[in-house]
């Protein structure tokens, strides 16, 4: 085992000097500096829960082509790969600078910076093309790119932009990211990420494509790390502690609160079944640490029966089982207390819906998808009927 020293950087400002195995990426010794408030949320409460914060950075090996591309460049691990690549994201302003190197944030930081994302060009070029070659002079914001779906990020018009494709033989995950757009955006109600269709070069089928919402000032934090910065009390519900815990980080549980309802109600019109705690966060000032708003609402694209179009005709859509503050969608509803922020009557009509969905004539069975749709809405008016507050 070599072992490599390095500091773990927030922006300019030192949170640790750490110990890298040079071979499999994993932290190894932490010595915290003097400033604790800088060290990721999630990785505070113990050295073994920094490292565990390190190790669940990594891109994991199961998205897209990312096994396959470390195994033919010689990295053993995810870890290593994001070693290389400073630990570097488009996501906050941490990072890894080699304790002999004359490196400031400026000018590494991908935010300002080109970057390049050899194995986003691999999960997305046309079938055949060589395996592009990794430079030092530049990293790659891919190393540290979270979730199973492939995808990979571009610079376009000066923008940073994120390409996600789709699992299965259809563009249906992505689309789905569409229909939310438009549900979101005709509801008017909060922040949401805004997805547009992307034609993907090597298969013809249709992914989406986004603007980052983070920036050098404003950075994520995902609610897994709220979650996880302090002891969870055991009779208060995690829902309860993730609002607590903004709170002490100056986000109020009148912003808070709301969103979240919003969120499962928009959730199971969609129904969306994978809302975990990596799915949504809040927004941090760079400088101040402080929150400053949750972040807009992204990947909802496990929603409308992408993965079993069957259970579309399914009796009862009220118990479906989901991956989120609780088990199953009837049972986040329980959380609601304003169900006026959603508002029926406002949301995408099943034709609008359609017209989306065309793009790609092997979505199917369409016709059901649109149907358990529209009972969705009935059910979530006779859900709440005569207790409409929240709305206006």
């Amino acid at each position: 085992m070599s072992e490599q020293a390095y500091y773990l950087m927030h922006k300019n400002d030192v949170a640790a000097s750490v110990t890298i195995d040079d071979v499999t990426g994993a932290m190894l010794r932490v010595s915290p500096k003097t400033q604790p408030e800088l060290l990721p949320l999630g990785g505070r409460g113990s050295v073994d829960d920094l490292r565990r914060w390190w190790q669940r950075r990594a891109v994991p090996a199961s998205q897209g082509v990312v096994r396959r591309f470390l195994e033919q460049m010689g990295f053993p691990t995810p870890q290593l790969y994001m070693v290389r690549n400073l630990g570097l994201s488009l996501s906050d302003h941490y990072w890894i600078k080699p304790a002999q190197a004359d490196l400031a944030w400026p000018d590494v930081s991908l935010f300002s910076n080109d970057f390049r994302d050899p194995v986003g060009k691999l999960s997305f070029s046309l079938a055949g093309e060589e395996l592009p070659a990794v430079r030092a002079s530049s990293y790659s914001p891919g190393s540290s790119l979270q979730g199973d779906l492939k995808k990979t990020w571009i610079i376009s018009g000066g923008k940073r932009m994120l390409i996600k494709g789709n699992h299965g033989a259809n563009s249906q995950e992505s689309l789905n990211e569409v229909a939310a757009t438009l549900l979101h955006r005709k509801q008017g109600r909060m922040p949401f990420v805004e997805y547009l269709p992307y034609r993907l070069p090597e298969s013809g089928q249709y992914g989406c494509i986004c603007e980052d919402f983070c920036s050098e000032k404003l950075e994520l934090i995902p609610a897994i790390d709220v979650v996880q910065s302090e002891k969870k009390d055991n009779a208060v519900s995690v829902f309860a502690h993730f609002i607590r815990v903004c709170e002490r980080y100056g986000l109020p549980e009148s912003v808070t609160r709301p969103f979240l309802e919003y969120q499962i109600l928009s959730d199971f019109v969609l129904t969306n079944v994978d809302r975990h705690l990596n799915n949504f966060g809040v927004l941090r000032d760079t400088e101040t640490l402080r929150f400053v708003s949750m972040a807009p609402i992204f990947d909802s694209g496990n929603s409308m029966f992408w993965d079993a179009p069957g259970k579309a005709g399914r009796e009862d859509l009220t118990k479906i089982e989901v991956n989120s503050f609780r088990g199953r969608e009837s049972q986040l509803l329980d959380y609601v207390t304003m169900p006026g922020l959603f508002d029926p009557d406002r949301a995408p009509s099943p034709e609008e819906l359609r017209a989306i969905y065309a793009l790609d004539s092997l979505i199917a069975p369409l016709d059901a998808i649109l149907l358990a749709y529209e009972k969705k809405l009935r059910l979530l008016q006779e859900r709440f009927s005569g207790s409409r507050t929240g709305g206006a």
